[in-house]
């Protein structure tokens, strides 16, 4: 028996009967990842750089959180200081332990006089300009303490010429008293190679002080070696003293 079998109409494309008419499926492939570029060193210089400033400002911003916290800390101190300091003065019995306990009230300051040139102890001024005395006589040349006590005792002088001399530049600061019979030295000084023979003008200061005790009635001279070479300006030759 002949069994009749259907069978799908196939057609042909340019005529060609040898074309296969099953076209097989398509397949599908992923696509492939491109490699990474290597870094050059120009990107990690800028990743290196970047790194370095975020460190920079970190360590400031830390910086300035430490600072701000050392200033309240500090003037937490000082608040703290401020309220003790009533205690701390009741306890050493001071008025006011940030002024001096006192100040200068025996004190002479005197400056050079011209009338000297030439004539020992120097002459002092004692009025005018920066001159003045405060618990102290001038008189006779010298100062003259009130009451006994510890001075600081000051002397500058001031030598120029236009010729040299071969003496020594001497410069004394002696006080008298009752209790001996001569001038006693406190301090002094002398000056050797002074000055050139070449005929120009020189100068030289002398200065000197220390820590002397005087008794009442005690006074305070300056000798020099030749008076005829000092200049008396005013600020450059000077004497005075102050009780401690």
């Amino acid at each position: 028996m002949q069994q009749n079998y259907l069978y799908p109409q196939v057609y042909m494309v340019d005529g060609n009967p040898n074309l296969n008419p099953y076209v097989p499926a398509p397949t599908w492939t992923l696509p492939t990842m491109k490699k990474r570029r290597k870094l050059d060193w120009k990107s990690m210089g800028i990743i290196v750089l970047l790194n370095l400033v975020l460190l920079i400002l970190a360590g400031l911003a830390l910086g300035t959180v430490y600072v701000l916290e050392l200033r309240k800390e500090i003037h937490e101190i000082r608040q703290g200081n401020r309220e003790q300091a009533p205690t701390a003065e009741k306890i050493i019995g001071a008025k006011n332990i940030s002024k001096p306990a006192k100040d200068f009230s025996v004190a002479a300051h005197l400056t050079g006089d011209s009338i000297t040139a030439g004539s020992n102890p120097l002459i002092w001024d004692d009025r005018r300009g920066h001159a003045f005395t405060r618990g102290v006589l001038y008189k006779d040349r010298g100062l003259v303490v009130n009451e006994t006590g510890v001075f600081f005792v000051y002397s500058k002088v001031y030598f120029r010429s236009h010729t040299c001399s071969k003496k020594d530049l001497e410069h004394i600061v002696f006080k008298r008293t009752d209790r001996y019979h001569k001038d006693m030295i406190l301090m002094e000084t002398k000056k050797t190679n002074y000055c050139s023979e070449t005929g120009r003008e020189w100068a030289t200061n002398s200065y000197q002080a220390g820590i002397i005790r005087l008794s009442k009635g005690e006074s305070v001279y300056v000798n020099v070696s030749d008076s005829r070479l000092v200049n008396f300006d005013e600020t450059k030759t000077f004497f005075g003293l102050y009780k401690l």
